[in-house]
C-alpha cells in the first residue's frame, strides 16, 4: 500500500501578481527549442520595455505630513461660524502690516472653544496612559522557554536494537486505543513514514493493552493478598457457608424425618399398646427417634458440605493464581480473548524530535484493518491531552516529566516585542492627533477675538472673493502677497533618506479642501527630528529626518493647518522593474539581452535590486525604459544575432 508521510509544512501567505510571465516562460522555451531544431539562424524577437516592465509602483512612494507656514504671504479663510460684516480693502490694494483687512461677526462661543480645548487635553491624557502602558510592557519579564535535550537512546521496543526509534507507542494501560478518548499515542520522528508495519505494531499494542487485566485505579494503593490473608478468608468463607448450609439442610431434614418417624412409630405403637397409653408412648418414642435421626443426619451434612466448600475454594484459588501468572491469555485458549481489528491512535511529531519539543503534528486516526491491509479515518485530536508528558510509566520511553517553568508575564519575548511595537505606534498616532487638534484650537482662538482681521505682512491684495464663493470652494476669502509662498515641514525614514534629493518634487495634499499642489524639497536635516517625525505610516522605531518643501504663492494653503506630502524614493534607473523571466543570473552576475547597435543582439550586465511580488526584479543600473529586450532563452539567443521588433502575441504563437 502507498505510504502516508506526515511532515511539518511551513505554509506562508504570498502576494501573487497575475501576469503572463508563467505563460511567457513556458511558451517561449518551447519556441526556442523549435527554432533550434531547424538549425536556421532566424532573427531574435525583441520587445518594448513597457510591454514587459514598469517604471514605478506605489511601494516606491513615501508619505509624510506636516504643518504649513508662510513666507511673505497671507491667506484669510472663513469658517462656517464667521460672517463678514465689512471689507476695508479691495483687490490690488497695497497694505501695511497691522492694517485692518476686514471685520466679522462670529457665532463661535466660548463654550465651543472650551470643548475643543478639553478635546486636546483628553488626547494628552490618553497619550500619558499609552506611555504608562508602554512602560508596563517594557518591564515585562518574558516567559522562559526551556531548552530540552534530544530524546535519549533507548532500546527499540519494536526491533530490540540499540537505535533511536523511528516511532514510539504509548504503553499506558489506561489508554488502550478502544475509543477516541482512550487513543494510543504514537510519537514519530519527522522523517518516519506511516506504513503497514507501523500500523500493525500499533494494532498489536492495542490488542495487548485491551487484553491486559487492569485493576481499577483507586485513590489509595491496596496491598496484594498474602497467603495468611487467603487462608483466613477461606476459613471464614467455609464457616459461613457451613452454617448457612447446615441450617437450611437440618430444617428440611428434621421436618421430613419427623413426619416419617411419627408415621412409622405410631403404626407400631398402636398395634402393641392399648389406646390409653398411645399418647404417652408416642411422645416418648418420637422424641428418642427424632433426636437420634437428626444427630446422624447433621453429622453427615456437616462433613459433606465442608468437603464441597473446601474443594470449590481451592479451585477458585488455583484459577486466580493462573490468571495472575499471565496477563496475556494464550490466543485461542480463552473465549474472552480480544482480537483487535480497529483502534484509535494519535500521531505526534515534535520540533527537532525533542521529547518535550513543540508539537508540529497532532493528528488523530481511526485505523481499520489486519495483517498489512489498513484504512484510516482521521479525527480531530486538538483538544486531547498528551498523557505521555504526565505519567506514562517506565515502559514508555516517550514519557517525560514536565520541568518547572518560570512563566514570567505569560508572554514570550517575541510577543512582548510585538506588543511594544504596537503600543509605540499607538503613541505616535496619538501625538499626531494632538498636533491636529491643537492646530484647530489655535485657529479657533483667533476667531474669538475682537472681530478684526489684520495684515500680517506688507504686500498686495492679490485675490478677493465673495463670502459665498470662499465658503463653497474652501479657498481663501482674501490673499495678501509680498512675493513669497508656503513651506511644509515633513520627515523621512532613515532608510530612505539617501533617496531624497534637494530640488526633488513632492505632491502636497490639502486634506481640508482636497486640492493638490506641487512643491520642491528645499532642505534635508542632518539630525533626526526631536519628535521622531513619525507619519503614522512607517516604522515607529526608525529615526526620521526632517525636510522642508516649498510651494509657491499660487497655492491656497492656510497657515497652521496640517497637510500631507507624497514623494518618490526611487527615481531614474533606480526605479524600473522587469519581469523575472527576462533576467538571467549566472555565477552571481545578472544580465539581459537587448537590441544593440546595428540591430544586433547584445548581452548586457545589469545591477538588480529587490524582488517585487515574486514576478518582477528591480533594475538599478544597465537598462532603461527605452531599450528593447529579448527573451533570454533559445538556440539563436546569443550576442551578435539579428533582431526584429516583436509584440507579446508572438510569444503565444507556438
Amino acid at each position: 500500500m502507498p505510504k502516508i508521510s506526515l511532515k511539518r509544512a511551513n505554509l506562508k501567505n504570498k502576494k501573487l501578481l497575475l501576469s503572463v510571465t508563467a505563460v511567457v516562460l513556458v511558451v517561449a522555451l518551447g519556441a526556442g527549442i523549435w527554432l533550434g531544431a531547424g538549425g536556421k539562424a532566424e532573427p531574435v524577437g525583441v520587445y518594448a520595455f513597457m510591454d514587459i516592465g514598469m517604471t514605478e509602483y506605489w511601494g516606491d512612494s513615501q508619505e509624510s505630513y506636516g504643518p504649513v507656514t508662510t513666507d511673505r504671504i497671507q491667506t484669510v479663510f472663513l469658517s462656517d461660524t464667521q460672517t463678514v460684516t465689512e471689507v476695508l480693502v479691495a483687490q490690488g490694494d497695497m497694505v501695511k502690516k497691522g492694517d485692518v483687512l476686514l471685520r466679522f461677526d462670529t457665532t463661535l462661543s466660548e463654550l465651543e472653544l472650551e470643548r475643543k480645548r478639553l478635546e486636546v487635553e483628553k488626547l494628552k491624557l490618553d497619550l500619558e496612559d499609552a506611555k504608562a502602558e508602554l512602560n508596563r510592557i517594557a518591564s515585562m519579564k518574558p516567559m522562559e522557554t526551556p531548552i530540552f535535550d534530544e530524546p535519549t537512546i533507548d532500546e527499540d521496543i519494536n526491533t530490540g536494537s540499540m537505535l533511536m526509534e523511528a516511532y514510539r507507542i504509548s504503553n499506558n494501560p489506561e489508554y488502550n486505543g478502544s475509543s477516541q478518548e482512550l487513543a494510543l499515542i504514537c510519537w514519530l520522528q519527522d522523517t518516519t513514514n506511516i506504513d503497514s508495519s507501523v500500523l500493525e505494531a500499533i494494532r498489536q499494542r492495542a490488542e495487548e493493552l485491551q487484553n491486559m487485566t487492569v485493576e481499577p485505579t483507586e485513590p489509595e494503593t491496596t496491598e496484594e493478598p498474602t497467603a495468611e490473608t487467603t487462608e483466613e478468608t477461606t476459613e471464614e468463607t467455609i464457616e459461613e457457608t457451613v452454617e448457612e448450609t447446615i441450617e437450611e439442610t437440618v430444617e428440611e431434614t428434621v421436618e421430613e424425618t419427623v413426619e416419617e418417624t411419627v408415621e412409622e412409630t405410631v403404626e407400631e405403637t398402636v398395634e402393641e399398646t392399648v389406646e390409653e397409653t398411645v399418647e404417652e408412648t408416642v411422645g416418648e418414642t418420637i422424641g428418642e427417634t427424632v433426636g437420634e435421626t437428626i444427630g446422624e443426619t447433621v453429622a453427615e451434612i456437616v462433613e459433606d458440605t465442608t468437603q464441597t466448600i473446601v474443594e470449590e475454594v481451592s479451585q477458585e484459588d488455583t484459577q486466580a493464581e493462573m490468571s495472575q501468572a499471565s496477563d496475556f491469555p494464550e490466543e485461542g485458549g480463552d473465549e474472552g480473548y480480544i482480537s483487535v481489528d480497529s483502534y484509535y491512535v494519535i500521531f505526534k511529531i515534535t520540533q527537532g524530535n525533542m521529547s518535550l519539543g513543540q508539537r508540529t503534528v497532532w493528528q488523530g486516526a481511526h485505523v481499520y484493518g489486519w495483517d498489512g491491509s489498513f484504512s484510516i479515518r482521521l479525527f480531530d485530536a486538538s483538544g486531547m491531552m498528551d498523557y505521555t508528558l504526565i505519567d506514562d510509566g517506565e515502559e514508555d520511553p516517550g514519557g517525560a516529566e514536565i520541568p518547572d517553568i518560570d512563566f514570567g508575564s505569560g508572554y514570550t519575548a517575541a510577543q512582548i516585542a510585538q506588543m511594544r511595537a504596537e503600543q509605540e505606534k499607538k503613541i505616535k498616532d496619538l501625538e499626531f492627533k494632538i498636533k491636529m487638534a491643537d492646530a484647530d484650537y489655535k485657529i479657533m482662538q483667533t476667531e474669538v477675538g475682537d472681530g478684526n482681521i489684520y495684515a500680517d505682512i506688507d504686500g498686495e491684495v492679490v485675490s478677493l472673493l465673495t463670502e459665498e464663493e470662499a465658503k463653497q470652494s474652501k479657498t481663501p476669502f482674501m490673499k495678501v502677497s509680498g512675493g513669497g509662498g508656503f513651506y511644509v515641514e515633513g520627515s523621512i525614514n532613515e532608510l530612505e533618506k539617501d533617496n531624497l534629493r534637494i530640488g526633488q518634487e513632492v505632491t502636497i495634499n490639502d486634506w481640508e479642501s482636497g486640492m493638490t499642489y506641487t512643491g520642491t524639497v528645499q532642505s534635508i536635516g542632518d539630525f533626526p527630528s526631536r519628535d521622531n517625525g513619525y507619519s503614522g505610516m512607517g516604522n515607529p522605531n526608525s529615526s526620521y529626518y526632517p525636510f522642508v518643501a516649498f510651494v509657491d504663492g499660487s497655492a491656497d494653503l492656510q497657515a497652521g493647518k496640517y497637510v500631507s506630502m507624497t514623494f518618490a524614493t526611487s527615481t531614474g534607473a533606480n526605479g524600473i522593474y522587469l519581469q523575472n523571466p527576462f533576467v538571467r543570473t549566472e555565477n552571481g552576475e545578472s544580465y539581459v539581452y537587448v537590441q544593440g547597435a546595428g540591430g544586433k543582439l547584445e548581452k548586457r550586465t545589469v545591477t538588480v535590486g529587490k524582488s517585487l511580488w515574486g514576478s518582477y526584479t528591480e533594475i538599478k543600473g544597465g537598462l532603461s525604459e527605452d531599450d528593447y529586450i529579448a527573451f533570454p532563452y533559445g538556440k539563436n539567443v546569443k550576442p551578435g544575432a539579428p533582431t526584429e521588433l516583436s509584440d507579446l502575441s508572438s510569444l503565444y504563437s507556438y
